[in-house]
C-alpha cells in the first residue's frame, strides 16, 4: 500500500512536468504511473509494478513514435503533391465531355474536369485543383 502513494505522487509529479515542459511523451510516463498506482493495489511485488510501468511506457511511446514517422512521412508526400496543385496543363481533347488524357511532368496522365454543369467543354490550357494517384483533376 505504501508503493501505491509513491506511484501517485510519480504520476502528479511526471504530469506536472509534462504542463510545464510541454513534452507529450511525459504525460505518457505520467498515465503509465498512474495505471501503475491502480495495479500497485492488486499486485504487491514491486519487480511486477516496475515491469508494468516499463512495459506500458515503451509499448505507448514506440507506438506514438511509430505514428509520428507515418505521419511526418503522409505531410511529406502531400506537401510534393501540393507543389503541383495550381499548374496549367494543355487539353488537346475531351473524351464523352468529361475525361482526357494530358501530359504533365514528362508522364501521360488520365484527366477529369472537377465541376461540369452539362456545358461543351473545350481545349485549352487548364489547371490542376487536385492531384491523385492516378489522375489529375482539372479546372478552367
Amino acid at each position: 500500500m505504501g508503493l501505491s502513494y509513491f506511484w501517485f505522487i510519480a504520476a502528479a509529479v511526471i504530469g506536472a512536468m509534462d504542463l510545464y515542459f510541454g513534452n507529450f511523451f511525459l504525460l505518457v510516463i505520467s498515465a503509465a504511473a498512474f495505471t501503475t498506482a491502480l495495479f500497485s493495489f492488486f499486485l504487491s511485488s514491486v519487480y511486477l509494478q516496475v515491469a508494468i510501468f516499463t512495459v506500458i511506457s515503451l509499448l505507448v511511446i514506440s507506438y506514438l513514435m511509430l505514428l509520428q514517422r507515418h505521419l511526418r512521412e503522409v505531410d511529406f508526400y502531400s506537401e510534393i503533391l501540393r507543389r503541383h496543385i495550381g499548374k496549367t496543363v494543355t487539353v488537346h481533347e475531351w473524351r464523352h465531355n468529361r475525361y482526357a488524357t494530358v501530359q504533365y511532368n514528362g508522364r501521360v496522365w488520365e484527366a477529369e474536369i472537377a465541376f461540369n454543369a452539362g456545358g461543351n467543354l473545350r481545349a485549352g490550357k487548364y489547371k490542376i485543383w487536385k492531384m491523385l494517384s492516378n489522375r489529375l483533376v482539372l479546372i478552367p
